[in-house]
């Protein structure tokens, strides 16, 4: 297992973050009520256990990040590339290109670092144009 780059062991944390949020989200929408009563029978089941997954997944990115997988820098891309999404979707619905720009920041910067040499060669990618 190589030694993460710094910037790769911050994303990490920031999905590991990300992890337990959505998993503590994913439980109080689920309705267990160590965390708070829920809203039962409101058809936020679904919803808590889709969100409980997420949090799962962020969980396993964080690790496959730390680890250097190849599959955690991809979904860091992919997260990047939603979040450029979400970014066109606040520009439009506030009707402000400054707030679509400062959301769209660290997508860019997130993306910009994930392509670089150093980085893309700590996943074993460094052959991949």
């Amino acid at each position: 297992m190589l030694r993460p780059p710094v910037g790769v062991a911050l994303l990490g944390f920031v999905a590991l973050m990300a992890g337990f949020a959505y998993t503590i989200m994913g439980f109080r929408y689920s309705g267990f009520v160590v965390f708070g009563p829920g809203s039962i029978g409101s058809g936020l089941l679904i919803w808590g256990l889709l969100t409980l997954f997420v949090g799962v997944m962020f969980f396993a990115a964080a690790f496959a990040l730390w680890a250097t997988q190849p599959w955690g820098w991809l979904f860091a891309h992919y997260l990047a590339i939603f979040g450029l999404l979400e970014a066109f979707i606040v520009m439009i619905a506030n009707n402000s290109f400054t707030d679509g720009l400062a959301v769209a920041l660290f997508p860019l910067i997130v993306i910009w670092y994930l392509n670089d040499k150093e980085v893309k060669g700590a996943f074993g990618m460094e052959n991949v144009t």
